[in-house]
């Protein structure tokens, strides 16, 4: 996972990217394009260091990663998923924070992309996150 913090003195969010092969980033990269400037009230947050492979919006920061392996305890045969607008999402609910990880869509390609988001307890209804990112992600998922 991520490591998660508050950037010092410039307000940015600092992360640890994830390292996908060259055509994964390259799909994450376009991601990024697409990405809503907002989710639901939540504005877009700088990264630290800046990277196309991680998003943050929000305060505390609700900050997506494209490009991370298969989620523990994810299996694509039998483990339960959530489908939000062609976007499957596998839920790993703890304490804090909530882990989304987006684990496929309607017409997902052969080489899968894994993008998690991290969601703190503290933001209710959660799932007009993922109603907000389903556009974006299906493109990136799908192409």
């Amino acid at each position: 996972m991520a490591t998660l913090a508050t950037g010092c003195g410039k307000n940015a969010v600092t992360v640890s990217p994830p390292t996908p092969s060259p055509a994964v980033a390259a799909r994450c990269a376009r991601l990024g394009d697409t990405l809503p400037q907002r989710l639901e009230s939540l504005s877009s947050r700088v990264i630290s260091p800046r990277t196309p492979l991680v998003h943050a919006w929000g305060k505390p920061p609700v900050v997506m990663t494209c490009g991370v392996g298969q989620p523990t305890g994810y299996s694509p045969t039998s483990s339960e998923t959530t489908a939000v607008n062609g976007v499957r999402w596998f839920e790993q609910a703890g304490s804090d924070p909530v882990v989304w990880t987006a684990v496929g869509a309607d017409s997902s390609s052969a080489q899968p992309v894994f993008i998690r988001l991290t969601v703190p307890t503290s933001y209710s209804g959660q799932g007009a996150f993922l109603v907000d990112l389903a556009p974006a992600l299906r493109a990136a998922l799908t192409n």
